[in-house]
């Protein structure tokens, strides 16, 4: 018998069936070649104009109400017994820490918008990002602005007497607000302007508009204590572009409150030195 030949009993096999759907029926044609739809990205900030709104609001209430307690605490102690109510509302001790205590009231009320409106952890979402080692670089960035700024401050007309000169009455408050300039304001002011302010301007207005209004708002704050005398309030400006610059360069919040720490520690060395160690505060005048 030759190869290949069947025996009787042996059938010839069946041929090979040339079709797709029954060769592979569970397999659809194009499966290899779909992809999953790609994940929507979280909206930045996921917070609203109007939760940002609250917040100054807030602030004033906050220190409206800390300054009561500590009114109807001074008018106790024997210092302050006898004053009147507006004197007490003028004492620099008495605003100072007014302001001291409201601050972080304020911060945990930004904590909680964030933290509700995101589901996130509040230094994540507004992007505090410590700069690590450059953390150094920054601080002395501020130093340099404070130089550059005080430098061309001498070209401006700024007034003489300025309504913050009297928070520089004595040697205690003056100490006292050289704290809350460096340690206390700059945290409180960072994460609201560059932490929230800022991203949601940029978010309506583009990057160049929001930042000319996040440094327009922050020389606002500050126009009482300047008198609204244009000069201050311009320089001010300056310093608020910069520290938004930096912001958004950097994508680290926590750059931006080195920075403007920097700025102020430099500030108040500057009056430390010129007033002899604050004992001396007429030669400020």
């Amino acid at each position: 018998m030759a190869e290949g030949d069947r025996l009787p009993w042996q059938e010839a096999p069946e041929p090979p069936v040339n079709n797709p759907e029954i060769a592979a029926p569970d397999v659809p044609a194009v499966a290899a070649f779909e992809f999953p739809p790609p994940a929507a990205q979280p909206v930045f900030p996921p917070w609203t104009i109007w939760d940002v709104a609250v917040i100054p609001g807030a602030a004033i209430a906050s220190i409206l109400l800390c300054s009561l307690v500590a009114i109807a605490v001074a008018h106790w102690l024997p210092a302050y017994r006898g004053g009147s109510l507006y004197s007490l509302t003028q004492e620099p001790l008495i605003v100072i820490l007014s302001q001291i205590a409201s601050y972080p009231l304020v911060i945990a009320l930004m904590v909680i918008i964030v933290r509700r409106r995101s589901g996130q952890p509040f230094l994540k979402t507004i992007q505090w990002n410590w700069p690590g080692g450059s953390s150094l670089w920054f601080y002395l960035g501020g130093a340099v602005l404070a130089f550059t700024v005080e430098g061309l401050a001498h070209f401006l007309p700024i007034p003489k007497q300025l309504p913050m000169d009297k928070f520089f009455n004595d040697v205690t408050s003056a100490y006292l607000m050289a704290f809350f300039g460096i340690a206390v304001a700059p945290i409180l002011e960072e994460l609201f302007f560059r932490g929230m302010l800022y991203p949601t301007l940029r978010r309506a207005f583009g990057i160049v508009i929001g930042l000319a209004l996040t440094a327009a708002a922050f020389a606002a704050i500050h126009g009482a204590q300047l008198a609204y005398a244009w000069a201050p309030i311009l320089s001010i400006f300056v310093v608020g572009v910069v520290l938004t610059a930096i912001r958004q360069r950097t994508g680290s919040v926590a750059a931006s409150v080195l920075t403007h720490s920097g700025y102020n520690f430099t500030l108040f060395a500057l009056l430390w030195v010129g007033s002899e160690h604050f004992h001396h505060l007429e030669k400020l005048n």
